[in-house]
């Protein structure tokens, strides 16, 4: 434990020669094998070999110059994961421009909100979803905002706009001269703004530069990796609208994984697609944990390709996570991120003993500590505190929202996650709270501060019970 109280990674952070991500990304694929499988959709069965996105991105990316785009366009998507959708992310990287997710769960007035507050003026969409950018057509066609410039379907035909299918049609064949193809200024341009879920008010937006993104895909290399001889295939019903879908996807098809993407998610699609596709690691939230060890589905599907399975957003029930690595025999992670410091912060190794609740060491390029939410004072082991990170895989701010900036970084560089969390004496990271989630309580002549988190996972313990919520009442 450094004398400062300062988490810092036992591991070395990599550094990549490449600077921006295009050219990143395009150095990684070349130097896997063409024929390699890279993307299957779990509901259809298509299938994209790494041959085939590096044609059809180079395709998309041409046909896209030759309708107009340029430098300093912004491009905003919106739709479920799909290949089409994922080329079109990556030709987007190898031209150098930002773009923007949009949640799924937005319709028009947040869709209009964000795009407006972006300056987006380009819109990639599934033809299901684009009637919700009808209000920003609206604004558009009566001078509210900048004209959009130019829409695309990514899947079926459309009578009015261009269409993927097309604007593979017209690049097929050609190459982009250089990657990126408009010049990116590392430091200054943006890869992605992408709104942040927040616990209070309207979602912020985040401005994720090009370094951010290589130092998590370069982490990404060593941190997060599973030991395994066979290649990993990695079920991905993260949407594409969330931090998660729009680092990993990328992140994990230059690693040379195959992702099994979902469009439309359901527990009984997700068990089929594992026995189907022998996918060996499963990214899984905390309440679908369960279903893994008791109900129908388990026994209807062949499971036993599972490998290994991660987890973060939440912390997971220990005797579930236990009862999980018991009958799969599988390698388990716990990790802990968030947008704004562009996906993983701590992590477990696939070799350290389970400990339930254990988020893992700090990720290399990071530094993390725990201060009195009081005082400020940085806090030892075992002492529970607001989680605080700094690092190269920083975010660069909010957009054009000062006040915010100002009170999440400090003049120290450090992010205040408003999370509330512990370390231990082997510097491992246990998360306990959302600062503004904890309740306070009157005793006497004082107050204690309740973790709605801690009694919930202490009643998910109960076989029993599959879901619960805490709260605070008034009892005045």
């Amino acid at each position: 434990m450094a004398k400062d109280k300062i988490l810092r990674s036992k591991r070395p952070m990599i550094e990549s020669e490449f600077k921006t991500v295009g050219a990143y990304i395009w150095d990684k694929l070349q130097k896997l094998d063409s024929n390699a499988v890279c993307l299957t959709e779990a509901l259809s069965g298509k299938q994209l070999t790494i041959g085939e996105l590096k044609s059809r991105a180079n395709a998309v990316a041409v046909a896209l110059v030759d309708r107009g785009v340029t430098k300093g366009d912004r491009i905003a998507f919106y739709g479920e994961n799909s290949i089409q959708h994922a080329v079109l992310r990556f030709a987007v990287k190898f031209l150098g421009l930002t773009f923007m997710p949009l949640s799924p769960t937005f319709e028009k007035y947040e869709v209009r909100q964000e795009f407006t507050a972006a300056g987006a003026n380009i819109i990639v969409s599934s033809a299901a979803d684009f009637h919700k950018f009808q209000w920003v057509l609206d604004d558009s066609q009566n001078n509210n905002i900048n004209g959009v410039k130019l829409v695309v379907i990514f899947d079926g035909q459309h009578d009015k706009h261009v269409t993927y299918d097309q604007l593979v049609v017209e690049g097929t064949g050609r190459t982009l001269a250089q990657i990126p193809y408009f010049e990116v200024n590392p430091d200054i341009d943006m890869l992605f703004l992408i709104h942040t879920s927040g616990s209070t008010g309207r979602p912020k937006c985040a401005m994720i530069p090009h370094r951010t993104f290589i130092s998590g895909a370069q982490e990404s290399l060593t941190f997060l990796n599973y030991e395994m001889k066979e290649q990993v295939v990695l079920a991905m019903q993260y949407p594409c609208g969330h931090i998660s879908g729009t680092v990993m996807i990328p992140m994990q098809v230059v690693n040379g994984f195959r992702l099994v993407i979902f469009g439309e998610f359901s527990e009984e699609l997700l068990m089929k697609s594992i026995e189907k596709y022998r996918i060996n690691v499963l990214p899984a939230f905390p309440s679908f944990g369960r279903r893994l060890i008791e109900g129908d589905l388990v026994d209807k599907y062949d499971l036993s390709s599972l490998k290994g399975m991660s987890t973060g957003g939440a912390a997971f029930p220990g005797n579930i996570a236990k009862a999980i690595i018991d009958k799969y025999g599988i390698q388990f992670k716990e990790a802990y991120g968030m947008t704004e410091f562009c996906w993983v912060t701590t992590g477990s190794d696939t070799s350290d003993e389970f400990i339930p609740g254990n988020a893992g060491n700090v990720a290399p390029g990071c530094e993390l500590k725990i201060v009195d939410i009081t005082t400020g004072e940085s806090l030892g082991p075992g002492q529970d505190g607001e989680i605080c990170v700094r690092g190269n895989k920083l975010f660069a701010g909010y957009l054009d929202n000062e006040k915010a900036n100002l009170e999440a970084i400090d003049r120290d560089g450090w992010y205040r996650t408003g999370d509330i969390g512990r370390y231990d004496s082997q510097e491992r990271l246990f998360i306990t709270d959302r600062l503004k989630e904890v309740v306070r309580i009157g005793i006497d002549n004082h107050y204690i501060n309740i973790s709605p988190v801690e009694i919930e996972q202490f009643l998910l313990t109960h076989p029993s019970i599959a879901e619960v919520a805490v709260v605070g009442v008034n009892n005045n």
